[in-house]
């Protein structure tokens, strides 16, 4: 699943884990989906896996003219729902992030990408049987969501954070904005907030965290499966990966395998410290895709199921328990990447 991703500076500990890279078996049972007609040039940028049988997907349209992408997975196969723009307003709105608490709550963000309202706002619900766009303060883009209860979710912005109670969205006093969120709960929340520094907020308060990476380290992603099993990656500079792991008490530098070298890591999907999965491309395109798994020991890369030499981007990964997922977009295809494990 999509986990949910201040002042208070911890000098982490840093410490180099050395680990094997492993070549995967050829049946590494990654696939690529073909999405949806209808959703032809669209970019897939945000995920969340309610479970086996309910996954959302959503992006930015193919033309200015059409709607929000949001996809939904019902345990067999991927399929294009309908998505409204405010009233009155120019096209060409996108879908940012994703989550939702239940087959009937969800929340997906974004903002105007063009036109006369452009970086505007944007908020829309999932009741179960529809998306519908929800008033709230225009905050400008709107980064990720989070989705703990019909009366608790979580919007964050470039320079801000908002809390729903089930009523109404409004900005919270004191809270830190964040490029990237997961959680493993409501009292447990984690943010990309800039370059190597990560937010965490316990319930009550909101900390920051600058981890001891490299200089120029610039983490894009994060995964969080509890308060002491904590996962971000990024990248340096013009430096290759960056990967670190928080183990409740203090942040570790984790290898990365050596086919990641001069890319960053760009999404990750983990459901245990001993079951993840790291994100990428490479430049030159020697694979359109990097794939890799860590066993708790040790790195499995898989080959890309998509050619090499592939123009791709990767959007957002999401798990639940029998399926990984990634998304973005297939330069070959021109649309959207949906790529699955299982």
């Amino acid at each position: 699943m999509t986990r949910v991703s201040q002042w208070c500076t911890l000098a982490g500990i840093t410490a180099g884990l050395l680990a094997l890279t492993v070549p995967a078996s050829a049946a590494t049972g990654w696939t690529v989906v073909t999405p949806p007609a209808s959703t032809a040039g669209a970019q897939l940028t945000g995920s969340y896996a309610l479970s086996d049988t309910d996954a959302w997907a959503v992006g930015g349209p193919a033309s200015a003219s059409a709607a929000p992408v949001a996809l939904n997975w019902n345990g067999t196969a991927w399929s294009s729902v309908p998505t409204p723009t405010p009233s009155g307003s120019t096209p060409n709105w996108t879908l940012k992030s994703v989550a939702a608490s239940s087959a009937s709550d969800a929340w997906a963000v974004g903002e105007q990408s063009s036109g006369t309202k452009i970086h505007d706002s944007l908020y829309e619900h999932w009741n179960g049987r529809a998306w519908s766009v929800v008033a709230g303060p225009n905050e400008g883009i709107l980064n990720a969501v989070l989705d703990f209860s019909p009366a608790n979710a979580w919007a964050f912005a470039d320079f801000s954070v908002l809390h729903w109670n089930g009523k109404a969205w409004k900005v919270v006093s004191g809270a830190l904005n964040a490029l990237a969120v997961s959680a493993d709960g409501p009292d447990d929340i984690w943010g990309i907030y800039r370059n190597d520094q990560v937010t965490h907020y316990n319930g009550t308060s909101w900390s920051v965290y600058t981890l001891g990476g490299p200089v120029g380290t610039v983490f894009e992603s994060v995964d969080a499966l509890s308060p002491t099993d904590v996962w971000v990656g990024g990248g340096i500079d013009g430096g290759g990966p960056v990967l670190e792991h928080f183990n409740g008490t203090s942040w570790q530098v984790m290898s990365t395998p050596s086919s990641f070298s001069g890319a960053g890591v760009f999404a990750i999907a983990a459901r245990s410290d001993s079951d993840v999965w790291i994100f990428s491309v490479h430049d030159p395109l020697t694979a359109a895709v990097l794939l890799a798994h860590w066993n708790g020991s040790s790195w499995t890369t898989s080959p890309s199921p998509i050619p090499a030499d592939t123009s791709v981007s990767i959007g957002s990964a999401a798990s639940s328990p029998s399926h990984v997922w990634l998304f973005g977009y297939d330069g070959a295809t021109g649309g959207p990447m949906i790529l699955s494990h299982s």
